[in-house]
């Protein structure tokens, strides 16, 4: 049956069915919220703990002291250099001191290196564009900013995140995901470290991006 034919049916079979009336609001779910301000930071670093992911709330003045333990805690035999997308340029003395006393080491590559600089790297850098409290989750846009291989080819992912930017739930989130139709084609919630369970229903952590992911709640 060709497409003509089939619509031309199920038009039919549907004709004087009456839609169940749209309710005035949506029954809360797991990935709900209502915690805002303090409460959404505490919130969310327990909601990542709880999906493998390493969380910490941050003063500005303390953050190269959170980029080195970040550094440190990659695993033996990670690569020693970090790519550090632009959208992280607001705190770019605090990253390069934190990772130098880390013994790690910067690279900002030109557009066109950007894949071979983050497989090769043991971190990447990138901010996000917001976070869901009840979640853990993180709103990762790809763009010229925020390069999609710096937070999917490196070992570890570290994400800086100004603590205002976090949202209480999913319905908060959504707005803000359509609103990004026409800057960015593929949007992510990332939530805790790459992991898949397709074999033999034994976790693997890796396999489709970085094993571990930080993010730092910038106060």
């Amino acid at each position: 049956m060709d497409r003509t034919a089939f619509l031309r049916q199920v038009r039919g079979e549907l004709r004087g069915t009456r839609a169940p009336e749209r309710p005035p609001a949506w029954p809360a779910t797991p990935a709900s919220g209502s915690a805002r301000g303090p409460a959404a930071v505490l919130a969310f670093l327990e909601a990542l703990a709880g999906v493998g992911g390493v969380g910490r709330a941050v003063a500005r003045q303390a953050l190269a002291a959170a980029v080195t333990a970040a550094a440190a805690a990659l695993p033996e035999g990670a690569g020693r250099t970090a790519v550090v997308a632009p959208d992280t340029d607001a705190w770019r003395e605090a990253i390069d001191a934190g990772l130098a006393a880390a013994g790690v080491e910067p690279v900002r590559p030109a557009p066109d290196g950007w894949r071979e600089a983050a497989a090769a790297a043991g971190m990447g850098i990138t901010s996000a564009a917001l976070g869901v409290a009840s979640t853990g989750s993180v709103l990762i846009v790809p763009g010229p900013n925020t390069p999609r291989v710096a937070g999917l080819l490196p070992e570890a992912h570290l994400v800086l995140l100004p603590a205002d930017q976090l949202v209480p739930g999913l319905e908060e989130a959504m707005p803000v995901l359509a609103s990004l139709a026409d800057r960015s084609s593929a949007p992510v919630l990332v939530t805790g470290p790459s992991r898949t369970s397709d074999i033999e229903m034994v976790t693997v952590f890796g396999a489709h991006g970085p094993r571990r992911l930080e993010v730092l709640l910038i106060g």
